[in-house]
């Protein structure tokens, strides 16, 4: 498959044959990458195969679909106790992402903090975190899932 040189020329005929609101699973589709030119591709297996750099060209009118999948988390902080502690917090997906699943981070630094699970996740779910026992001044660490920040506040002694 030859990049395409031409690409005014390229999207100009996309645009008169392709209405702005097709489905984004509709072919053929133009997709972008940010260090080359855009390529048409014809099928499902040849946009799979063009790897995850690439990106379906949106139109005027069009709204991006975001880089992951928007989701709502709850509650969004506690208070753990200085002696340690563990807890939840649920994640719900909201609607759909370039990449469809969630990964709870937390911040480097909190070496006393432990999050499951730690890989990505395609479903709504939650997340497990304990806070070690803290024996000096009390502390806060952060929870990232997904552009969502839960708040861990732990008690000193």
């Amino acid at each position: 498959m030859q990049p395409l040189t031409d690409t005014d020329a390229v999207v100009a005929a996309w645009l008169a044959t392709n209405p702005t609101e097709a489905p984004a699973d509709s072919y053929p589709k133009l997709l972008y990458n940010i260090n080359l030119p855009p390529v048409l591709v014809h099928t499902a297996e040849q946009e799979k195969n063009m790897g995850a750099n690439w990106r379906p060209v949106v139109f005027p009118g069009e709204a991006p679909m975001p880089d992951v999948a928007p989701v709502t988390i709850a509650p969004t902080s506690a208070t753990v106790l200085a002696a340690g502690e563990s807890g939840t917090f649920s994640v719900t997906i909201d609607g759909e992402g370039v990449d469809p699943t969630w990964t709870a981070t937390k911040d480097a630094a909190a070496d006393w903090l432990t999050v499951t699970p730690d890989t990505p996740q395609m479903a709504n779910g939650d997340v497990t975190y304990t806070a070690a026992a803290n024996s000096g001044a009390a502390r806060t660490a952060n929870i990232y899932v997904n552009g969502k920040t839960f708040v861990i506040n732990q008690d000193g002694v």
